[in-house]
């Protein structure tokens, strides 16, 4: 059973807490309801916190010593966990009402993982307007309805922003288009929000795996006969969660997850011919011609 303590603070250490004297560390339980843990702990909240990395990342930060609050849809929440929140992020409206109801719940919010994401998987023409939509709504537009709810608090905490972004959000990619662009969506303005919001206190940190075990939902069918293909070693949910809790800590502007986005953003920047050349050749043959090997 994991215990929560806030930030830094072992069972047994004397601390003062913020409205009250020095006191000794005690623990709680995680299976405790969240709102019966008092409002000085941190607060961090996490968008599609059901799915496979999303989970890893609410574990990671509760382990941290963060108070995990998940959203995601209301038909994909596990039953019975006080943790998790529904919440369609597509819609504003309905993301401002839950933002509001956790504030009035816990206090507070000191960091906003934009989690979020889904895929597809084909070529350009695979999908219609409305799948490229769709993809852009949930991936960009859903992080900045987070983060514009979130942010009134997130300064008044100093707190920090994640957004799990991609090679794809950097670098062309074959074989998902509508995630490139809707990756590409979401990477300039975060990089260009943290600049603006460092005055006042609040951080920016944008994650970048390369290609994650397990893939994602996708936000329409494939083409027959597509499949994902991917180069270089994947890496885990719990992988990219570590990163998360580790870009925090750290107030890292960017974290880099596995050997492949790191090349793929030094390659990248300094020698794009070469990094597209490398890409076409991992990935061009499966990704257009429809000869497509990889996992599914």
């Amino acid at each position: 059973m994991q215990q929560w303590l806030p930030v830094g603070v072992t069972p047994g250490q004397r601390f003062a807490a913020s409205d009250g004297p020095v006191c000794e560390a005690s623990a709680v339980s995680e299976q405790s309801s969240p709102s019966y843990r008092g409002r000085d702990a941190p607060v961090a909240v996490v968008t599609g916190a059901a799915g496979n990395i999303g989970r890893r990342i609410l574990e990671r930060l509760g382990d941290a010593g963060y108070l995990a609050v998940g959203l995601d849809l209301p038909a994909a929440l596990p039953d019975g966990d006080p943790r998790f929140r529904g919440c369609d992020i597509t819609d504003d409206a309905e993301v401002r009402r839950v933002v509001a109801a956790i504030l009035a719940d816990l206090g507070r919010i000191d960091v906003l993982v934009n989690n979020a994401g889904i895929s597809a998987i084909g070529r350009f023409e695979d999908h219609d307007v409305a799948v490229h939509r769709r993809v852009v709504e949930v991936n960009h537009l859903g992080a900045v309805a987070c983060t514009q709810a979130a942010l009134p608090a997130l300064r008044e905490t100093s707190g920090r922003v994640v957004v799990i972004g991609s090679v794809t959000g950097f670098a062309p990619v074959l074989g998902r288009p509508a995630y490139v662009g809707a990756k590409h969506a979401v990477t300039g303005p975060f990089e260009s929000l943290r600049i603006e919001l460092a005055p006042e206190g609040v951080g920016v940190t944008l994650v970048h795996p390369t290609f994650v075990s397990g893939g994602m939902g996708e936000a329409g069918p494939r083409s027959s006969g597509r499949i994902r293909v991917t180069t270089g070693a994947e890496v885990t949910a719990d992988d990219v969660a570590r990163a998360v809790v580790d870009g925090v800590a750290q107030g890292r502007d960017r974290v880099f997850v596995g050997r492949t986005a790191r090349l793929s953003w030094h390659l990248y920047r300094h020698a794009p011919g070469l990094y597209t050349r490398l890409m076409t050749r991992r990935l061009a043959r499966a990704a257009v011609t429809g000869d497509l090997r990889g996992e599914a």
